[in-house]
């Protein structure tokens, strides 16, 4: 029997496929979408409650969410004591995030979204998001989200911060997908800041965008990368090329960390460290490269808040695809976590290596649902 000071919990993160991106994501008509039976809403909406039902997780993390397929509701009609929390993406988009927590094992704290795209007049800047309003502009402002959800369990008073995610898809712009996770994690770290008497453990559930070789999973689970021999081109993983270079990419560097400093200026107040030939350390006040110090030896980005994937500690490696389609087959879907407390992982959900498109009558999204059950206690 389990004591106050010890619980088990279930995770489950799933890329449900929006029902208004079908055609686009599947590259289908209208027309040809309505013959085929198991794209129907209902059909696949079936399908995920089945598989809730199945694996009784206590939280859910979902992208491509959509209120208006009232996915909410049903559950509610199925018995499933869940509370849903959704943030849209901005502009005409109808899907987005959302976490599901249920509502007799938790007691919801505080609640959050992050927009990338500033120009939303009703984008919810708070204590807890690290970017700046008035200067979010430019190539880097993309309509993405994420949300944080800070959860108290009714049994043990463990405190966890949910996050969930869906980074750019754009396969040659992993700069910006590195841009978004260091907004997330700096947001983390203020969210734990402001919360620092409580001994919070962090669940983070993504669709990157990018694949286990990628700069942006090497970023969330080490505690530096260095930035130097970067090719933004391919830093997410998805064209399947190296993503760091034999030689320094000079300017290219430069105008990166430019660009990313313009989009979001505390991205130099942190954690980047500038190293000339002669390691010579800038101050975090440094906003750019004078022409005596272009050439520099290194740009390291550090981060506070190394996280461990549940998947690759419990089975030694990420699952080999979590998304299948026509046009990709790969993992682009993660479960992270960062915690002080001690977390013995039972199990995490098969995910099969399958060789045919998806979605199909047995999977209703295009993406494979990941899920972990662990014990954790001080």
């Amino acid at each position: 029997m389990e004591s106050k000071s010890e619980e088990t919990l279930k995770i489950m993160s799933y890329n449900i496929l929006a029902q208004s991106l079908i055609c686009d994501s599947l590259h289908i008509t209208e027309e040809q979408a309505q013959k085929i039976s198991y794209l129907n809403f209902d059909y696949r909406t079936n399908k995920i409650i089945q598989k809730i039902k199945e694996l009784g997780p206590d939280i859910l993390l979902f992208q491509e969410y959509e209120h208006k397929g009232k996915l909410s509701e049903k559950l509610k009609a199925n018995n499933l004591s869940y509370e849903i929390l959704f943030k849209k993406r901005p502009g005409d988009h109808q899907e987005g995030c959302a976490i599901g927590y249920d509502k007799n094992k938790f007691k919801s704290e505080y609640y959050c979204s992050m927009e990338f795209k500033a120009e939303n007049k009703k984008n919810n800047y708070n204590k807890y998001n690290n970017y700046n309003k008035s200067q979010n502009k430019g190539i880097y402002n993309k309509e993405n989200v994420a949300i944080f959800l800070l959860l108290k369990s009714h049994k043990t008073s463990f405190y966890y911060l949910i996050i969930c995610s869906h980074l750019l898809f754009n396969c040659s712009r992993g700069d910006i997908k590195l841009g978004q996770i260091y907004q997330i994690i700096q947001s983390a770290l203020l969210f734990k800041s402001y919360y620092s008497s409580y001994n919070i453990t962090t669940i983070f559930g993504a669709d990157l965008n990018s694949t286990p070789n990628s700069a942006i999973y090497e970023y969330i689970t080490s505690n530096s990368i260095d930035v130097e021999y970067l090719n933004k081109a391919n830093l997410s993983g998805q064209t399947n090329k190296i993503y760091k270079s034999e030689s320094s990419l000079g300017d290219i560097n430069y105008h990166w960390y430019n660009e990313i400093i313009n989009t979001y200026p505390k991205f130099k107040d942190y954690n980047i460290v500038l190293i000339t030939k002669n390691k010579k350390k800038y101050n975090n006040n440094y906003y750019g490269y004078d022409d005596e110090d272009y050439d520099y030896k290194g740009l390291i980005l550090k981060n506070k808040m190394v996280m461990k994937s549940f998947y690759k500690e419990k089975n030694g490696k990420e699952p080999s695809m979590t998304s299948l389609s026509s046009s990709f087959k790969g993992t682009f879907d993660f479960l992270f976590y960062n915690t002080d407390l001690n977390i013995n992982i039972n199990n995490v959900l098969n995910v099969p290596d399958i060789s045919f498109d998806l979605p199909d009558k047995d999977n209703p999204s295009d993406h494979l649902p990941l899920f972990v059950e662990f014990n954790i206690h001080n």
